[in-house]
């Protein structure tokens, strides 16, 4: 896939950029790379003296951007970003500028039919963005047990229908492909409607996204890297998280109230920034989008 194949427009930038209040000199860490255009825009703000490191689990990610020859104060890292605190002790880094965690599907892996997150693709189950993990969602809807896909689905999906979904999941094994799972849900939703029904999202929607984030344990690693060690942040460090849906933006309100409670943060955000009328009209994706953003005391 070039770069061209695919259209990508980074979430909050203008928002991100505001907020993370970029001095030039310092050092800043991106979580999540993607497509690279938060990582870019931070960069164009940086001076031979700052310093700008991106971390992506996806190796293709990694390559992809590789291919372009970043310049030495960019250094790309093929790992998650719960490994940020390891990293920084191995390497002896101390993060003066700040933080960014973009928790968003990467619109390079949405777009790809074969990474397996497409409601409209004949293509097999997977949902992995790191293609070496071993279960994918092939294995949760054709190998787990009809109580456990339920919970699955309620749990980190928010599913009210989750037990008829699991129900129905059972009995149409085996499921073979993106297009057919979701065809499947679609069904429950329109069962005993004589009316073509329409839908501001796919009928999938929450469940793909619960088989997603079980798949990618999405919530241990966010809980993970919200265990902040202090030892490599400095005084006036911003920390700037996108989430997309509110078990994960219940989260980092919580850490980072709890830091705040502790004096080591204080809240730059109150409330979670949302997107602008202008970029909803230009990018759906941010529909759902919220930054919260902290600075280290």
């Amino acid at each position: 896939m070039t770069d061209e194949s695919y259209s990508h427009i980074s979430v909050l930038l203008n928002e991100v950029l505001e907020n993370l209040a970029i001095d030039e000199s310092k050092t800043y860490f991106d979580g999540t790379l993607g497509a690279a255009g938060h990582s870019r825009a931070i960069l164009e703000k940086l001076n031979t003296d700052g310093r700008l490191i991106s971390f992506d689990q996806d190796p293709e990610v990694i390559a992809r951007i590789t291919k372009t020859k970043p310049g030495k104060n960019w250094v790309l890292e093929n790992k998650n970003f719960r490994e940020i605190w390891d990293y920084c002790s191995q390497e002896k880094i101390t993060i003066d500028g700040g933080i960014l965690l973009d928790l968003g599907l990467s619109s390079i892996q949405l777009d790809d039919p074969d990474r397996g997150f497409s409601f409209y693709a004949e293509t097999p189950l997977d949902m992995r963005m790191d293609t070496d993990l071993e279960i994918n969602a092939a294995n949760v809807v054709n190998k787990f047990s009809e109580k456990e896909i339920a919970d699955i689905l309620f749990i980190y999906g928010e599913e009210k229908k989750s037990r008829v979904i699991a129900k129905s999941i059972m009995g149409n094994r085996p499921i073979n492909s993106c297009k057919e799972l979701a065809e499947i849900i679609k069904k429950i939703y329109v069962k005993g409607s004589s009316r073509k029904m329409s839908f501001k999202t796919h009928p999938a929607t929450k469940s793909f996204q619960a088989l997603r984030i079980y798949v990618n344990k999405e919530l241990e690693v966010l809980e993970d890297v919200l265990k902040f060690d202090f030892n490599h942040l400095k005084k006036g460090a911003r920390i700037a998280i996108i989430s997309f849906h509110s078990l994960e933006d219940r989260i980092v309100k919580n850490a980072f109230r709890n830091y705040k409670q502790e004096g080591k943060l204080q809240l730059i955000s109150k409330k979670p920034i949302t997107a602008s009328a202008q970029e909803l009209d230009v990018n759906a994706r941010s529909r759902s989008a919220k930054l919260r953003v902290a600075e280290v005391i």
